[in-house]
């Protein structure tokens, strides 16, 4: 919990000392993303995982709307989901809170996660930060129960100020993505789990022509061994035609990529006694 609060600390420092520039108005604005990498989660084999998603954001005045997205994700065992948020624009930046729901098909479970997020706007950075708590307790299917997993995320990132980078990359195109993350550290996995998880956030990406983005690396990593990495490809659908990366990024908020579809964890069940401390089960 000490890690929690130096976390919490360091995000309100950076938001009370940024100079803010003021927000876009929410806008109609949709992107698809396609992904593909590999996973590992607690008591479960590391393996490859291809990720779609879907996202829309629909304003019902300039500062306020709505935000939701379908995601799909294949590997081992499907997941499907949507999240869905009121979205408020401010002078800065934007705020939102979640509903998501998730139903993972390896073991026919189905989660529900309540996910506030917020982003400030910097000149040359994101600041984006979001927390997600699971309110469906442990579910089990196949011998096996599946606990849903708090997360707490910060992240900043950087967009280049400069043409150098080439004649296809220019300004504020290229995104760099530097953050932390805490997991585990509450609710009912908690204790079975493999305990609180901490780690980096990483990613890199750029724009090559107008309504496409590269995502290079995507990755998050924690000291007890769980890990999302992937590389893949975003498209984005904008009434007004954005005019870079960092103008795309400010039309919605996370998460995404490293929102809630991919905590859902595995323990034996306990009532399988002693048998399943000697083996994996």
């Amino acid at each position: 919990m000490k890690l929690l609060g130096l976390f919490g600390v360091l995000l309100l420092a950076l938001a009370l000392s940024a100079h803010f520039v003021h927000a876009q108005p929410l806008e109609p604005f949709g992107k698809i993303e396609l992904s593909g990498g590999g996973e590992k989660e607690s008591h479960q084999p590391s393996g490859g995982r291809f990720t779609a998603e879907a996202l829309g954001v629909w304003p019902f005045m300039a500062n306020f709307g709505v935000q939701g997205a379908l995601h799909y994700v294949g590997g081992q065992g499907s997941r499907v989901g949507f999240n869905i948020a009121p979205v408020y624009a401010f002078d800065g930046g934007k705020v939102g809170f979640f509903v998501a729901y998730q139903h993972r098909g390896l073991r026919d479970t189905n989660f529900v996660y309540l996910i506030p997020s917020v982003a400030f706007y910097l000149p040359q950075f994101n600041l984006n930060a979001w927390y997600s708590q699971p309110v469906t307790g442990p579910q089990g299917g196949g011998h096996r129960t599946e606990y849903g997993v708090n997360r707490l995320q910060a992240t900043a990132s950087y967009f280049a100020a400069s043409d150098w980078w080439g004649p296809y990359l220019r300004r504020n195109d290229v995104e760099l993505i530097g953050g932390l993350q805490l997991n585990t550290f509450a609710g009912s996995g908690h204790s079975k789990l493999g305990g609180t998880g901490f780690g980096p956030v990483l990613g890199a990406s750029f724009r090559p022509m107008p309504g496409v983005a590269v995502n290079l690396v995507q990755a998050t990593f924690d000291h007890e061994g769980r890990y999302r990495v992937a590389t893949g490809l975003e498209f984005f659908f904008d009434a007004k035609g954005g005019t870079s990366l960092k103008d795309m990024r400010r039309k919605y908020l996370e998460p995404n990529f490293y929102g809630p579809q991919n905590v859902g964890k595995k323990k034996p069940h306990s009532d399988r006694g002693n048998r399943c401390k000697s083996i994996t089960c």
